[in-house]
């Protein structure tokens, strides 16, 4: 997603994840709960989830880009708790654009495409890691664990020790 969309859509984003977290903690929800907790009681080894997501659609080609991903959880009889399945976005320049997508999609066609370095192609588009994407590094926040930093001096991370190929960055 171009940068100035996404900078322009996500104050609103945050605040219908806000919504949604409100409404998730909220008494509202409190039979669909108890379902939820007799359900994964019922199934034993198997939890429960029941999911919210806000997504994107491209009425081109279909393509969904996930902007939220909550929801109920619950297994062994217990109460539900709010899980998240989101992905921290990412910023990336694809053939000279500044594109911010989850990093767990391909900035280029928006297709599932995770673990960048370890599988550096696309399977949706044939999109190429250093080719035709790099990922933009423009703070010392590692991409892998979020929690360690790394520079184009130091590219290995302080705390997960994961190295940046430096083919696939461009360092802002």
């Amino acid at each position: 997603m171009d940068k100035n969309l996404f900078e322009t859509i996500d104050p609103i984003v945050n605040e219908i994840a806000d919504q949604l977290t409100t409404l998730i903690e909220g008494d509202t929800l409190s039979e669909l709960k108890q379902k939820l907790a007799d359900l994964s009681r019922e199934l034993g080894v198997y939890s429960v989830t029941l999911e919210m997501n806000l997504q994107l659609c491209n009425p081109d080609d279909g393509q969904t880009l996930p902007l939220v991903q909550t929801g109920l959880a619950s297994s062994d009889g217990a109460m539900p708790y709010q899980m998240w399945n989101d992905s921290t976005p990412h910023r990336y320049i694809v053939h000279g654009d500044l594109v911010i997508v989850p990093h767990d999609h391909c900035p280029q066609c928006w297709g599932r495409w995770d673990f960048k370095s370890k599988f550096p192609t696309c399977e949706s588009c044939g999109s190429e890691m250093g080719k035709d994407v790099r990922l933009l590094l423009d703070t010392d926040c590692c991409p892998n664990c979020e929690k360690g930093t790394l520079t184009a001096s130091q590219p290995q991370c302080t705390e997960c020790g994961f190295s940046v190929n430096p083919d696939h960055v461009v360092w802002g």
